[in-house]
């Protein structure tokens, strides 16, 4: 079946239902420009009991998980196109002009249009597991007001018969009452979901263990390094000449010998603590300043080997590969690339979730506008070519096309047509001739 016959088959037409159901699961009515500072956050993060929660935070807590979402989000919306077909698989410009300015005005709150609409869909599916939005119509059926993406957080799913069939049917909180979201038009996509399960599954729910450890294990070596990676001074006290210096009637009690001793002790301990850098030492000849380096040079850590062995957990719970993380030392170009290969085949997974939105939100405001039209949206694909890759595989395919010419399989035109994308060659070439120096003869 071709492309324009499956434009043919007939679908079922979307809801419209007027008005808006769901909620924005804000329950602030202020929002200011202040955002609180933690001190501690391997401790506020083992403080969240949610786990999607968890992620959130750490997401804008965290390095490696900050960058890790940064890099999802800045290659998973590469920009995007929409194109709508009648019945007969003609392109009807006139719908996407439309489109164009309705894709400008959605998602009102932020000003940033379908793309920012697109960039709050892959956040959902990368942090949460679910891509869910609600489109709401006029109260008319005649135009759509906005698209509104739902936190997947707040909503809730319970299984129920209807029509016969048992479904799963989400509901949300709005305020203090219970809302049935299926009443609504309501669409959702989610991430690698179980069988029998419509919430799907937190892409980085592996990573909050390999997190915990990693931000526990920087807070231990920063103790190590601050107990034996900073020179010290050793002052040692001549207890023998301090109490010989001492008066003779202190000298015999032994409890005002022992006071006399704490009290030099902890005057000497505070004239160290409040000595500046740049300050020299003076000292009476019954204390002595031995100047060196750790106290325990031998006992030292290998701080390389913790790294590495955290680095390989954390980047395996993120779905992140080491030339994304700043983990690069040793690799090649060309296994860089490799890894970028991949990286956008698993990004890709994640656009189909939004392409099925957008679709789905074109098709109910295709259905208000009274047009027949069929809507297929297409994210532009990451380019992980280097330059020199793209211009190999060119003068490959100008080679296979030449021999093809040459053999006599094709025309001059169509190797034209697909090596440089012109209707007609500027010249002929033989079946017999000369490809590698491009004769005529």
């Amino acid at each position: 079946m071709g492309f324009f016959d499956f434009l043919k088959r007939p679908r079922a037409e979307p809801a419209a239902t007027p008005g808006r159901v769901s909620g924005d699961g804000n329950y602030y009515n202020i929002l200011t420009p202040y955002r609180s500072r933690t001190n501690d956050i391997l401790r506020d993060l083992r403080r969240i009991p949610d786990e999607a929660s968890a992620i959130e935070y750490a997401s804008k807590k965290v390095p490696d998980m900050g960058i890790s979402l940064w890099n999802f989000l800045r290659l998973s919306n590469q920009g995007h196109e929409t194109k709508f077909y009648d019945l007969k698989g003609n392109v009807m410009t006139s719908i996407e002009s439309e489109w164009r300015i309705f894709a400008a005005r959605v998602n009102t709150i932020s000003n940033s249009g379908l793309d920012g609409l697109i960039d709050i869909f892959h956040k959902n599916a990368y942090l949460k597991g679910l891509q869910m939005c609600e489109v709401e119509v006029n109260s008319d059926l005649t135009d759509i007001v906005d698209v509104y993406p739902i936190d997947p957080q707040t909503v809730t799913w319970e299984q129920e018969e209807r029509e016969g069939r048992k479904v799963w049917v989400p509901y949300q909180l709005v305020g203090f009452t219970k809302v049935d979201l299926s009443k609504g038009n309501i669409f959702y996509v989610p991430v690698d979901p179980d069988n029998e399960d419509p919430r799907g599954n937190l892409i980085m729910g592996t990573s909050l263990q390999p997190i915990d450890y990693q931000l526990q294990s920087l807070q231990d070596m920063s103790a190590v390094l601050r107990r034996q990676g900073y020179p010290r001074a050793d002052i040692e006290i001549d207890r023998e000449a301090f109490i010989k210096s001492l008066p003779a009637n202190v000298r015999n009690d032994p409890k005002q010998l022992m006071d006399a001793l704490d009290k030099y002790f902890y005057y000497l301990k505070d004239i160290m603590r409040q000595l500046e850098p740049t300050d020299d030492y003076i000292h009476y000849s019954d204390t002595k300043i031995n100047q060196g380096g750790s106290t325990n040079p031998a006992r030292s850590m290998d701080i390389r080997a913790y790294n590495e062995m955290s680095d390989i957990q954390v980047l395996s719970g993120l779905k992140q590969l080491s030339v994304f993380a700043n983990r690069n030392t040793g690799i090649t170009e060309t296994w860089g690339t490799v890894q970028f290969q991949i990286y956008c085949n698993g990004i890709a997974s994640i656009q189909r979730g939004s392409k099925r939105l957008i679709e789905e939100v074109a098709k109910l405001w295709l259905r208000v506008k009274g047009v027949q039209a069929i809507p297929v949206f297409t994210h532009n694909k990451v380019d992980w070519n280097s330059e020199e890759q793209r211009m190999k595989v060119n003068s490959m395919k100008q080679d296979f096309y030449a021999n093809a010419v040459r053999y006599g399989w094709i025309t001059n035109d169509m190797a034209a047509q697909e090596v440089m994308g012109v209707e007609k060659a500027v010249s002929k070439m033989p079946s017999g001739g000369d490809v590698s120096n491009g004769s005529n003869d």
